[in-house]
């Protein structure tokens, strides 16, 4: 349940400029229990349906349609309380912007233009290293479809403009620099058309991710659409990266979703074109909720030889073979 916070400054602050100001605290918390492939160690696994966080996030009203707004969204591990990267505090998300007519301006570590139109039917989670972000953006290859991005998800150093929405369309930039004085260095970019109108969702985004001068990879591209026929929604989306071979520079993902009982299921099939052998994992589960704020989960995963062969070896699994993975667990929203 979201709280509303009072600052203690605000005690002495007059009660109608209080009023046109909100910071809210929320979050959630989970973990489970994985077995990610034949041979894998069972472990406590956490943020394999949603993302451990804290969140702060807020908007004042300046008056003539014009608000500012901000969060700061930082993840952890809720198995050992560690932050779940080494960008520390706002690694799940932290910018400042100015909201109104004019559509949104914001600056500092947001959600990236590329993930923030792909669609998937379940997103990051999954059982680890099977997720359709994962294979899709190759994250664990050489043949990664990120544009050199340094997150598959957020991009650090960031200015983003969202323009309000005409008939349902509206159109996303993004600039990142380099923040390097080296020579030939490439500064990220991103530029998306999204329409959103009814049951039916389309973006096309060009992408470039910060990159030093010596990085062979150009734009990705990334088409992605989605339906909801009501009794389920079907996801798509496709990326193909410039600069790679032309055996090895797509990757798609083909998902659903359903609304079954007091919960829902998800499948989606996953493919990352790579040399050799192209990397695939078939991925499903069911959400039950417990309540609008607890659910339990259960989830399935199946991976071909091809990817991630390496991983699997290093953590006791055989690389060499396709292999079966699963977890289940509990997350709270609060």
């Amino acid at each position: 349940m979201k709280k509303t916070l009072i600052a203690l400054a605000a005690v002495a602050a007059p009660s109608a400029s209080f009023a046109q100001s909100t910071v809210t605290l929320s979050g959630t918390i989970d973990a489970g229990i994985e077995k990610r492939f034949s041979g894998d160690a069972t472990r406590v696994t956490p943020n394999r349906n949603g993302t451990s966080n804290w969140t702060l996030s807020g908007a004042e009203d300046l008056g003539g349609g014009l608000k500012a707004v901000f969060q700061i969204s930082t993840s952890f591990n809720a198995d050992t309380g560690t932050v779940t990267s080494t960008d520390g505090l706002g690694n799940n998300g932290m910018f400042v912007g100015l909201t109104g007519g004019f559509g949104t301006l914001r600056a500092g570590r947001p959600v990236n233009t590329l993930y923030g139109n792909a669609m998937f039917a379940n997103g990051t989670k999954g059982v680890s290293l099977h997720d359709s972000n994962s294979v899709v953006s190759g994250n664990a290859t050489a043949s990664a479809k990120t544009s050199g991005a340094s997150s598959s998800v957020y991009v650090p150093n960031a200015v983003q403009y969202h323009s309000p929405r005409f008939g349902g369309v509206q159109v996303q930039v993004e600039y990142a620099p380099s923040e390097s004085t080296a020579v030939g260095n490439k500064a990220g970019t991103g530029l998306a058309i999204r329409y959103d109108g009814g049951p039916l969702s389309v973006s096309f985004t060009n992408y470039t991710g910060a990159k030093a001068a010596t990085s062979p990879l150009k734009s990705v591209n990334q088409i992605a659409a989605a339906y909801d026929f009501s009794v389920a929604k079907l996801f798509f989306t496709y990326r193909d990266q410039g600069g790679l071979a032309a055996a090895e520079d797509t990757a798609y993902a083909l998902g659903v979703t359903a609304p079954v009982g007091p919960g829902a299921l998800y499948a989606a099939y996953n493919v990352n074109e790579q040399a050799g052998s192209d990397g695939r994992t078939v991925i499903g589960g069911y959400k039950y909720n417990l309540s609008k704020r607890t659910q339990v989960y259960a989830q399935l995963a199946r991976r071909n030889a091809a990817w991630v062969g390496a991983a699997v070896t290093a953590a006791g699994g055989d690389g060499t073979k396709s292999s079966t993975g699963f977890g289940f667990g509990l997350q709270h929203n609060f």
